[in-house]
């Protein structure tokens, strides 16, 4: 066994070494062997071996869409599952944050592998949400319960372990994300999709609005930082606000729009985009979108916010999505969010000139401009006096070819149209 743990602990610390190495475990049928070793005597997916091998995953599944398909099919993502299950019964923490790690790791960026977590082919049972503890282990889960459940259960099981609230929901962040390139997008449903229906049900959203709050509590109270804590919960909760209906309950009910726009003011960058990508998403109700423009400072603490981490194109594309969504129906908010020196033109014109090679945050800044320039004459003659229209028409004679910023394009041109700036910018 320590032969074992050694070998795969050697592995993890080569590949952090040389990433490059990283689909040479699946090439030279590495994860194979391993996986083999692990399913038999003594091991039977349990001990020492199989915990190390759960907490070097992040290195072997990251950037490997090779890597996670095959551990999926030598049975480790089932044996996790499994592992999760048995440890949440027994009250074994270590072993059930081995289990979460391992479970996020191989699912993000793969709706195969959520599918299979989650056990999406099973019958659904309408009393799986129903049996969840939000305080204590759950009575007997059978093997074959969904991956949600279980991650609930472990929890609210381990509600005072940082490590399991950690992992726990980035397992659940990995589950209910839809970020596999080859089904994002897609019109026909992916898994990530049917996991945040279950989500955001009448049935499941209650215990993951509970989740939020008891992590979000458990950062507040630590002595620690709590970055991945703190960010994995944020990211959790934007998933869980897509669905509109939910974000009055949300941002007033759990009265959680103040304790993120706490996270706004972190020197973190990726606690920043988290913040914003979940008022991004809160901005689409009219009654939390006049709290956070009207009745507050908080949108201007935002575009300070952007404006000091301008340098990460994650926090200017999350800021301007929520400005994009501020302005998004015709009210005094754009006139404010233009006050001062450091108004969204002044800051939205910066970030073009850094960031004009991202189709993402060109399209967030290009679609804030547009909104705002429509809605206020005092914007849309600083717009004119600026050299934004020749910025954007640069950006739609250089990329308006490329597949990835077709939606980027289609809002200049509609930015341009309407402005009447698109002097020789006729589609070809």
């Amino acid at each position: 066994i320590a032969g074992l743990v050694a070998v795969i602990r050697n592995i993890g610390r080569r590949i952090r070494a040389t990433p490059s190495d990283r689909d040479l475990l699946s090439d030279f049928e590495g994860i194979s062997h391993i996986c083999r070793a692990l399913s038999s005597p003594p091991h039977d997916w349990q001990g020492d071996a199989m915990l190390a091998f759960c907490r070097v995953m992040p290195d072997i599944c990251r950037t490997s869409v090779v890597n996670r398909g095959s551990l999926r099919d030598e049975g480790f993502l089932a044996a996790s599952v499994e592992l999760l299950r048995s440890a949440t019964s027994a009250g074994d923490e270590a072993s059930a944050s081995a289990a979460c790690t391992a479970l996020a790791a191989m699912c993000t960026a793969n709706d195969g592998n959520k599918k299979a977590a989650a056990q999406l082919w099973a019958e659904t049972d309408p009393a799986a949400l129903d049996a969840v503890e939000t305080s204590t282990a759950s009575a007997e889960t059978p093997t074959k319960s969904n991956g949600l459940v279980l991650l609930l259960n472990a929890l609210g099981r381990f509600a005072d372990s940082v490590s399991v609230q950690t992992e726990g929901i980035s397992a659940l962040v990995a589950l209910v994300t839809d970020d596999d390139p080859r089904t994002r997008g897609d019109q026909s449903s992916s898994a990530a999709r049917e996991n945040r229906e279950v989500a955001t049900s009448d049935a499941g959203f209650p215990f993951f609005g509970a989740v939020v709050e008891r992590a979000l509590a458990t950062a507040e109270e630590s002595k620690q930082a709590q970055v991945k804590l703190r960010e994995q919960t944020l990211l959790l909760l934007r998933e869980i606000s897509r669905r509109h209906d939910r974000v009055e309950a949300l941002a007033f009910g759990a009265k959680l729009l103040s304790r993120v726009t706490a996270c706004i003011e972190a020197e973190d960058p990726r606690l920043v985009r988290a913040s914003l990508a979940v008022l991004r998403n809160f901005a689409v109700v009219e009654e939390v979108r006049d709290e956070i423009a009207m009745l507050s400072d908080v949108a201007q603490n935002c575009i300070s916010v952007v404006r000091k981490h301008i340098a990460t194109p994650a926090v200017c594309e999350q800021g301007f999505g929520l400005f994009a969504n501020l302005t998004m129906r015709k009210s005094p908010i754009a006139a404010k969010l233009n006050e001062g020196e450091q108004g969204i033109v002044a800051v939205g014109l910066l970030v073009i000139r850094q960031h004009k090679s991202r189709p993402d945050v060109m399209r967030s800044v290009v679609h804030t401009l547009r909104n705002a320039a429509t809605q206020d004459d005092a914007i849309c003659q600083e717009v004119r006096d600026s050299d934004a229209f020749e910025e954007v028409r640069a950006m739609v004679r250089l990329h308006e070819a490329e597949a990835r910023w077709r939606a980027p394009v289609d809002i200049a041109r509609q930015f341009l149209r309407e402005f009447r700036a698109d002097e020789g910018m006729e589609k070809k």
